[in-house]
C-alpha cells in the first residue's frame, strides 16, 4: 500500500491520468487560476485545489477562487456536474498552521467568502485521497458525494486547534451520520478511516488506491447521463429535509422549478429513447421504416 501512495504522488500528472484510465480529449479545456485549476471535459468539470507545497490547505483567496469557478460551472448549461479534488494525492488538510499564526482571522474569513453557506445547484463529488481535515472535512461533506480511495482520511481536527466547529459543519455531519457519531468525530477530534466513513455514511463508495479521481469523474459522468430536471428536483428535496443546508428558501425555489420541468419532459417524452430507456436526450424519432 505504501508503494502505491509512493508511486501515485510521484508520477508525473500524465501518467497519473493513464494510470486512472481518464481518456483525455484534445478539445479539453484547462487553465489554471492561481491555487485553483479548472478542467471541462463533457458534461464534467474537474475542480482542483492546488496548493501542493502546503499540503492543499486553504486559504480566504483559495476559496473565494474555488466559489467563482463553481459559480461559473452552474452558470454552463452545457455542464451538468463536477469533481473536487486535490493534486498530488491529497485533498486538503484544512487550515495550515503556519497560515493560522500569520492571520488568526483565517478561520473567520474564509466563512465569510460565502462558500460553505451556498446551495451548488449541480451535483458535485468530491474525490478523496489522502486527507480531508478541518475546514477540507467540512468541503468535503458539502459535496453531494465523497468516493474516497482506502487510504483516505477524515478528521474535524477541532480539538487540536482549539477553535469551535462552524455550525454548518454540524448541521452537515449531523444530517450525514447521525448525532452520535457527530459528537463521537467533533469532540474527540480523531482521525477516521475510508471504511469507517462508508460504516457511518460519510463517504458513498471505497476505491483503490490511486483511482479516486477516475472513479469520481465516472461517477459524474454517470450523473450527467440522467434527465436533470428530474435529478436536480430530487436532490434538492432530500437536502431540503435533511437540514445538510441553510438556506431553506434556495433549494425549495431549486426543487419546484425542476420538479415543473421534469413533469413537463415528462409528458412530452422528451428523454425517452426509442428503445425504452430513459437518458438525458431528446427523443429519438422514428425512421421511416419503422413508422
Amino acid at each position: 500500500m505504501a508503494g502505491c501512495l509512493f508511486r501515485f504522488l510521484n508520477a508525473p500528472k500524465c501518467l497519473m491520468i493513464l494510470h486512472q484510465g481518464i481518456p483525455v480529449s484534445r478539445n479539453a479545456r484547462t487553465l489554471s487560476t492561481g491555487s485553483i485549476k479548472v478542467s471541462c471535459r463533457g458534461p464534467v468539470t474537474w475542480i482542483g485545489i492546488d496548493r501542493t507545497h502546503m499540503k492543499n490547505c486553504l486559504t480566504p483567496r483559495l476559496v473565494t477562487q474555488l466559489l467563482e469557478e463553481i459559480e461559473k460551472f452552474e452558470k454552463n448549461d452545457h455542464l451538468l456536474a463536477a469533481v473536487l479534488y486535490g493534486e498530488r494525492g491529497t485533498f486538503s488538510y484544512g487550515i495550515h498552521p503556519t497560515d493560522f499564526q500569520q492571520n488568526s482571522n483565517i478561520y473567520k474569513e474564509i466563512l465569510a467568502t460565502g462558500l460553505f453557506e451556498k446551495y451548488p445547484v449541480k451535483p458535485i463529488v468530491a474525490a478523496l485521497s489522502g486527507n480531508a481535515f478541518g475546514l477540507a472535512f467540512d468541503l468535503a461533506l458539502w459535496c453531494d458525494f465523497r468516493v474516497a480511495e482506502e487510504t483516505a482520511m477524515l478528521a474535524s481536527y477541532a480539538r487540536n486547534s482549539g477553535v469551535p466547529v462552524d455550525p454548518s459543519l454540524v448541521s452537515r455531519l449531523n444530517a450525514t451520520v447521525g448525532n452520535h457519531r457527530a459528537l463521537d468525530w467533533l469532540l474527540t477530534g480523531r482521525a477516521v478511516k475510508a471504511k469507517e466513513g462508508l460504516e457511518a455514511g460519510a463517504v458513498t463508495r471505497i476505491v483503490a488506491c490511486g483511482t479516486g479521481l477516475g472513479q469520481a469523474v465516472s461517477f459524474a459522468q454517470s450523473l450527467s447521463n440522467m434527465p436533470q430536471a428530474g435529478l436536480k428536483a430530487d436532490r434538492a428535496l432530500v437536502n431540503l429535509q435533511s437540514g445538510k443546508f441553510a438556506n431553506k428558501t434556495v433549494i425549495e425555489r431549486e426543487w419546484k422549478i425542476n420538479r415543473d420541468l421534469a413533469e413537463q419532459e415528462l409528458m412530452l417524452g422528451r428523454n425517452v429513447t426509442s428503445s425504452g430507456d430513459v437518458r438525458h436526450r431528446a427523443r429519438e424519432e422514428k425512421s421511416p421504416a419503422a413508422s
